[in-house]
């Protein structure tokens, strides 16, 4: 299932990271030589790369890619550190639950009925990501703690 999951997320962030290279391309384009800035394709990017950034962090952390600091954890005795990874995953399951996942439902409600003003896009679905990249993050928290438990090479040193 991490496979799965794992390919479609590097698929899809790849796939948009490719799409908004073109429309920033575009953009340069109309505002320098046609000097008439596309404020379409202002507004895709701008929503292009929350997505982008949510849906990664989501997908850097379940390859354990993520900005950690790592000088403290590494002073204390082995023995000790699976109880530190424990409170990071907890500390971050919290994150996940109440920022992500319940805010972002609310911020999804409350945007119901708003439009962005270039594209037109319902702005809920802005806001979707962060239910989206909530999901992610808990489906990976799940992979690290099955990892941690049953002592199984993490999937992220292939």
């Amino acid at each position: 299932m991490r496979k799965i999951v794992d390919t479609v997320t590097a698929v899809l962030t790849c796939s948009l990271m490719t799409v908004m290279v073109i429309v920033a391309c575009w953009q340069v384009f109309t505002r320098f030589v046609l000097n008439s800035p596309s404020t379409v394709s202002e507004e895709f990017l701008r929503y292009s790369l929350i997505w982008l950034t949510m849906v990664g962090a989501a997908y850097a952390y379940g390859k354990k890619k993520h900005l950690a600091v790592v000088f403290v954890a590494r002073k204390i005795p082995e023995k000790y550190q699976i109880i530190v990874r424990l409170l990071v995953e907890a500390i971050v399951m919290i994150f996940i639950v109440v920022i992500l996942l319940f805010g972002g439902i609310k911020a999804y409600q409350n945007a119901i009925g708003q439009v962005s003003s270039a594209i037109g896009m319902p702005i809920q679905y802005l806001y979707l990501s962060l239910v989206v990249s909530g999901v992610l993050f808990l489906f990976y928290l799940i992979v690290h703690l099955k990892e941690y438990f049953t002592k199984s090479k993490p999937i992220h040193n292939e």
